[in-house]
């Protein structure tokens, strides 16, 4: 009887320390196309941690070269699903993807990171994203423009007005083989019929003389002179998205999609 208990204390402890170096190895940062150094990528993971510590919800980069066919969208929301991220019981946390592949930069929100970051805040994060590296293709200062802007609109609360919307999610279309042979087939017909018309137009029975110097002798030449009656100018002033900071997160309404694993994700996605 004693040396059962003795084996199920070892199973239970065996079965906590499995539990607890799993949790472990579940990094923060995933750059897979090798876009930061080993001290960037500790930098990142240091701030990403602290903030999902703070908020309770996992705050993930990832970086690929290759998504295997899928949007960036799609990519982002299942890399979050199936490698287990996610905390408590609706699964709270916010990635944030570098895919090479579509080029395009992507954050993808679950839980409450659905109801933190509404679609106005999200853009205003990707302008960030943007202003910090990006268009430099400098993805470190691209992606602690992510992080902190991020950190400033959880440090904001969710917003009072804010509002949940599920919205149909479109695939990236997909070009087929069958679809590329219509294509061409329908635009040589076209440029075919296009082409005669043209042609039989222009097509002349007798062009006669076009040099002769009885016909085109006669030169009538006008005065005609044009006046400035009246001039009108309108201006009006372009809005600019406010930066993080400003005070201003825009406006509540967070746009949500199903993902393939059956989950609600919000987000936003920008080529580069």
């Amino acid at each position: 009887m004693v040396i059962r208990r003795i084996i199920t204390l070892l199973l239970i402890v065996v079965i906590i320390s499995t539990s607890g170096i799993a949790n472990a190895q579940k990094s923060m940062v995933v750059d897979d196309a090798s876009l930061f150094s080993a001290s960037q990528i500790t930098d990142i993971e240091d701030k990403v941690l602290k903030l999902s510590d703070e908020y309770n919800m996992d705050i993930v980069v990832v970086t690929t070269l290759f998504t295997d066919g899928k949007s960036s969208t799609e990519y982002a929301d299942d890399y979050f699903d199936y490698q287990g991220y996610g905390r408590g019981e609706d699964y709270s946390g916010i990635l944030f993807l570098i895919d090479m592949d579509n080029r395009e930069v992507a954050i993808s929100t679950s839980g409450q990171g659905i109801r933190y970051l509404t679609d106005a805040r999200i853009e205003n994060i990707l302008d960030v994203v943007f202003d910090s590296g990006l268009t430099r293709e400098d993805f470190y200062s691209a992606t602690l423009g992510f992080v902190d802007a991020t950190s400033y609109y959880l440090s904001q609360g969710i917003p009072s007005d804010q509002y949940t919307v599920e919205g149909e999610y479109k695939p990236k279309n997909r070009i087929t083989l069958v679809d590329m042979l219509i294509s061409l087939a329908g635009s040589l017909g076209l440029g075919g019929l296009f082409q005669g018309t043209v042609r039989s137009q222009y097509k002349f029975k007798n062009p006669g003389n076009p040099f002769s110097y009885k016909a085109n002798g006669i030169v009538n030449i006008a005065s005609q002179n044009d006046r400035l009656i009246d001039t009108n100018v309108t201006t009006r002033i372009i809005p600019r998205t406010p930066p993080p900071g400003s005070g201003s997160g825009g406006g509540g309404r967070s746009t949500v999609h199903r993902g393939s694993s059956g989950r609600m994700h919000g987000g936003g996605s920008r080529k580069f």
